[in-house]
This record gives structure tokens, C-alpha cells and sequence, in this order.
């Protein structure tokens, strides 16, 4: 496995500081311990597949520019949740991060249309409404004052619950609760959603979830890790982020069924951007761009591998068609809320469900 990583890494590293930079002028070599930092946030760890390509980029970054420029992250969530990343990078403590459709609906709200829940079926899918709207969400990024350096993807997002009442490594014990099957079963369990995720709360409003509890990305663990009566018992989430933070071993059951595709970009302070001087924006722009392109392939790959995982080694709850059916009723009437009480601004929503055929 560290072989296998080690050369992932050198192979990443070849593809963003070759092709990327190709014809691009040199920058003056910088004095020692001189070089100009790029600070950057991201809450993915160091040692996460997110964060393997971020280090790859900063190898490119520090290459291309002579050592006179280098990326400076801070992972983990180090630099706050999104929404204090997206303050760090307006008042300058931060130059940019890599963010998820919650830390980029903080920039521009509509940008969460991309992953209404039953908007799309595949990642081809996706990839045709991302690129039909990608225009006009750049557009309102740099109006807002940031740049999209490129963008990516987060994962499939699945069901995964655990019963707290009873001994989750003992099947024999039975459910105090009932499975997850069809949107009311989630009233039995301790549902949250992430900070300023407009999509998670429209949902369990829509359940009738009253006051539905909110977390940060980094308080999710130790709630999820609880056992509780009042602990999490249940979350949606990509099974690569249910493998790499730690989510996975605290939950007992999944649901076949995709309830949406998660979405993400590298994004940086437009002012900062412009101010760099000619050569080093074009090499961080190309070599952020190749990162995103990167990413997306290997997380995508990633994010099957962890879901067959998880369909290895926790009970799986296969949805008959009139379950599926109360899902997509659910998930039609989320997105008619989100567009009806201005979320989504219309135009933005009419634009990404023609595309979608939905």
C-alpha cells in the first residue's frame, strides 16, 4: 500500500507541474526561506486522498516558481470550518481552500442546485449539468469576489445509520428502531445537518424533523462516535468521506439507494489572484485546474472503492421501487422548496433541471 501511494504521488506530481506549465517563463529563483506563501484551508487530513493531491499541487507550485511561490495548507480543518475559511480569505488571513457545496453556497447560494438531492443519476450526468452551468457560476464567483480555480467532486452520498440503544456489534441484539427504508423512518433516528447546509435542513423540514441539530464537519465524529440515546445515529454521506474520517466503523447499515452527488472547489481571493504577478497566476491557475481534473477522477475511483467496502462489511438495506418511488417524491419536493423560497435563485434552478431532464 505505501508503494502503491508513493507512486500515485509521483505520478500526480509529474502531471501537474508538466503539461500544465509547458512554454510558461520561469520565475526568479527565490533567496532561501524567502518563498511567497499561498495560504490555503481545506478540512480534509493530511494524509486523506484529497489531501495527497493537494500536497502534489504545492510540489508543482514550489517547482514552477523556483521556490518563489508555494502553497501553504492547512488541513484538517486547522483554518476553521468553510464559512470561517470563506472570512479568512475576505479579510486576507486565507488566499483560498478547497471547499464543498456548503463552504460555496456561503460565496453564491445557488451553487447548491448541483447537488439537489435526485437532481442526478451518474457522474456523466452531472458532468453535462456542471458543464452546461459552469459559465454562469463562474461569473457570479468572481462578482462575489473569488476565482474557481477548477472544480471537483466529493462523492455519491448514501444513507448510513447505527442503532445507539443497543450493542451495534451485536446483530442478535435486533433494532430498537426501525430500518431506514423510506424519508419517515429518519424521524425515529438523531438526525443533524452540516452548518449551513441549506439542502440538509429543507430535507428534515420537510420531514417534520422540529429544530433539526446542526454540526461542523470536524464535531461530526464525536457525536457520530457517541452511544448515547441522544447521539448521532445516522448520516448521508459519501462512503470515501465514511472511510477517511472515521465515520465508517460507527455505522452498522447502508442504503442502496444514491440520494445525491456531492460537489466542490478549489477556489482563491480574486483581488489576491489578479495582484500575482503574470507567470505565477498562470502556473497556479494550470496547475489548479490539472489538480481538479486529477482529483475528480481518483476521488470518483475512490469513492467506489470505499462504497463496495461498505457493502462488504455492513448489512445493506436494498430498497424495493415504492420505497425508491417515497424517496424521489421526497427529493422533488425538497427541490421545489429550495427554488420557491429563494435558495435557489429560479433562473439558476430552471437552468441545471432542463439540463438534467428533470
Amino acid at each position: 500500500m505505501i508503494c502503491k501511494l508513493f507512486v500515485s504521488a509521483v505520478v500526480t506530481f509529474a502531471a501537474l507541474a508538466g503539461p500544465a506549465v509547458t512554454g510558461i517563463a520561469g520565475a526568479e529563483p527565490a533567496a532561501s526561506g524567502e518563498a511567497k506563501k499561498i495560504k490555503v484551508g481545506t478540512l480534509a487530513p493530511k494524509n486523506s486522498e484529497w489531501g495527497k493531491y493537494f500536497t502534489a499541487w504545492a510540489r508543482a507550485v514550489k517547482k514552477e516558481t523556483n521556490g518563489a511561490y508555494e502553497l501553504d495548507w492547512a488541513y484538517n480543518g486547522s483554518a476553521g470550518d468553510e464559512a470561517g475559511m470563506i472570512g479568512g480569505m475576505r479579510s486576507g488571513a486565507l488566499h483560498g481552500g478547497a471547499l464543498t457545496a456548503t463552504g460555496l453556497s456561503s460565496i453564491f447560494p445557488s451553487v447548491v442546485a448541483l447537488q439537489m438531492p435526485g437532481l442526478v443519476d451518474s457522474w456523466a450526468q452531472l458532468d453535462k449539468v456542471r458543464n452546461d452551468a459552469k459559465g454562469s457560476f463562474d461569473t457570479a464567483f468572481e462578482a462575489a469576489g473569488f476565482k474557481i480555480l477548477g472544480w471537483g467532486d466529493v462523492g455519491i452520498g448514501h444513507v448510513m445509520f447505527r442503532d445507539p440503544q443497543k450493542d451495534p456489534n451485536d446483530s442478535a441484539k435486533g433494532f430498537a428502531k426501525p430500518e431506514i427504508r423510506t424519508p419517515a423512518d429518519l424521524k425515529a433516528y438523531n438526525t443533524f445537518y452540516i452548518s449551513g447546509d441549506a439542502i440538509g435542513s429543507k430535507f428534515l423540514e420537510a420531514l417534520g424533523v422540529s429544530s433539526p441539530r446542526a454540526l461542523s464537519v470536524p464535531a461530526i465524529l464525536p457525536a457520530l462516535a457517541g452511544r448515547e440515546a441522544s447521539s448521532i445515529d445516522v448520516i448521508t454521506t459519501p462512503a470515501i468521506a465514511a472511510e477517511q474520517l472515521q465515520w465508517a466503523p460507527h455505522v452498522t447499515h447502508v442504503v442502496d439507494m444514491p440520494v445525491g452527488f456531492g460537489i466542490g472547489a478549489l477556489v482563491i481571493n480574486k483581488k489576491f489572484f489578479a495582484e500575482l504577478p503574470d507567470n505565477i497566476r498562470k502556473i497556479v491557475e494550470d496547475t489548479g485546474k490539472n489538480t481538479s481534473e486529477l482529483l475528480t477522477t481518483a476521488i470518483r475511483n475512490k469513492d467506489q472503492e470505499a462504497w463496495n467496502e461498505l457493502l462488504r462489511t455492513k448489512k445493506v438495506v436494498k430498497l424495493t421501487d415504492a420505497e425508491k418511488a417515497q424517496w424521489q417524491t421526497k427529493f422533488s419536493d425538497v427541490r421545489k422548496v429550495l427554488k420557491t423560497e429563494g435558495k435557489v435563485k429560479a433562473d439558476v434552478f430552471d437552468a441545471v433541471t432542463k439540463a438534467a431532464g428533470k
